[in-house]
């Protein structure tokens, strides 16, 4: 999963060591327990090296869980409760269990999004496995995030200027082949995969069956790409402590960097 995920290039990581990429094949199970266990492996490494690491990506709730520490219950998939709460969701919508959920942990549910049907599910499922609120287990904190100092740096655009870029995005990753890669990667996968049921995979199904023309295809990952950048705004507009800088004039990586290397130094003292 190269070109959908948009993931950084063999060229652009040469020399810049990147981690967790590449860890598992798109039909093994991941979880957001297993990203903060991975990530605090890679921050002691990175730390012992005397170097600082970067926390770059867009999952807001993954850089939270790291960054304050979230204690994440043992609390593997239960694929028949999964199953049936897919039924649901395809009957009756998001809304209905994101209220449900509301109800049921209203501090917790403060974190999801109504319209992520994975998020909701997991949600769910952490409460049916451990007989707890999530919310119960965000209040206990990890002690390896005891000693982490965290400097966060947003970068923002106009809305004009984002949804832009992403039909530019669409554009470059049809060239670099993005058909290609999901007619590959379904030839070895079912399609109801976890993996590809996120934007500029589950556009294409439509194209491949003949749904859709590719110009409509395209459309839709603009459209659900600008969702969920707006939806990435929403979030990390109530996150604390964030230091915001216009990503313009964009492509301009050394001026914006020196911008946010004065706001650190500033931040140490």
């Amino acid at each position: 999963m190269e070109i959908g995920t948009d993931k950084p290039t063999l060229e652009e990581r040469e020399g810049i060591p990147h981690h967790l990429i590449d860890l598992v094949f798109p039909n093994e199970p991941f979880t957001l327990a297993h990203y903060v266990d991975l990530a605090f492996e890679s921050i002691e490494a990175i730390h012992a090296k005397g170097k600082i690491p970067i926390m770059a990506g867009s999952a807001g709730l993954y850089i939270r869980a790291v960054c304050e520490g979230y204690y994440l219950p043992e609390a593997p998939p239960d694929e028949a409760l999964r199953s049936s709460l897919a039924e649901r969701i395809r009957t009756e919508g998001t809304l209905p269990l994101y209220e449900e959920l509301c109800v049921l942990d209203p501090e917790g549910a403060k974190s999801l999004d109504s319209q992520n049907p994975r998020r909701l599910v997991r949600f769910y499922e952490i409460y049916r496995q451990t007989g707890r609120l999530p919310s119960d287990f965000w209040k206990m904190k990890n002690p390896k995030a005891e000693s982490l100092q965290v400097t966060k740096f947003g970068l923002f655009r106009s809305r004009e200027k984002i949804k832009s870029r992403i039909a530019e995005r669409v554009e470059e990753q049809e060239r670099r082949g993005l058909i290609n890669e999901v007619k590959f990667l379904v030839s070895k996968y079912p399609r109801n995969l976890k993996a590809f049921q996120t934007h500029s995979y589950q556009e294409v199904f439509p194209y491949l069956d003949g749904a859709l023309s590719w110009e409509a295809s395209k459309a839709l990952i603009v459209t659900h790409t600008v969702q969920y950048a707006r939806r990435q705004s929403i979030w990390f507009k109530k996150e604390k402590g964030v230091h915001w800088e216009e990503a313009e004039p964009f492509g301009q990586w050394e001026n914006l960097a020196s911008r946010l290397e004065r706001i650190w130094v500033a931040s140490q003292k």
